[in-house]
């Protein structure tokens, strides 16, 4: 079976996000995703395409990036590939959910989120772009 592959230019503007969320729901769509499913690939991505946009390039416009989503069986994987600086979400030192909030450091939760929404996480630095990798086995449709 040939994966089939979807690839969603992006620019550096939170106005992206809902277009984000279509793509995923559209994409995912022949698969007949359960909500959990389609809910946590979108929140995954909402949130690592908000940190592009609002850590990696700073909020300002005129940046581009892509967001490509491939099927491969009921295996998603979403690759997010930019050329803001080097930056590895993942070596993030984990958030201690249980601590008190004023003993919680700033920051983390979004990637502790991600973490736990996806089946798969990686990182890598390639050619001068962040390169992330989020992959979700999709459950079976209901009957």
């Amino acid at each position: 079976m040939t994966p089939a592959v979807q690839l969603l230019p992006l620019t550096s503007s939170l106005e992206e996000i809902p277009r984000v969320a279509d793509a995923v729901e559209a994409f995912c769509g022949p698969l007949e995703p359960g909500p959990r499913d389609l809910h946590a690939l979108q929140l995954a991505l909402e949130e690592a395409v908000t940190n592009v946009i609002s850590h990696g390039y700073g909020g300002r416009p005129g940046h581009a990036f892509t967001l490509e989503l491939r099927r491969e069986g009921r295996r998603v994987t979403a690759v997010l590939t930019d050329d803001a600086p080097a930056y590895d979400p993942l070596a993030r030192a984990e958030v201690d959910i249980h601590a008190p909030l004023a003993e919680r450091g700033i920051g983390g939760l979004g990637v502790h989120l991600v973490k736990k929404l996806m089946d798969s996480a990686a990182y890598e630095r390639r050619d001068g772009r962040n390169v992330l990798t989020l992959a979700r086995a999709l459950a079976p449709p209901a009957p």
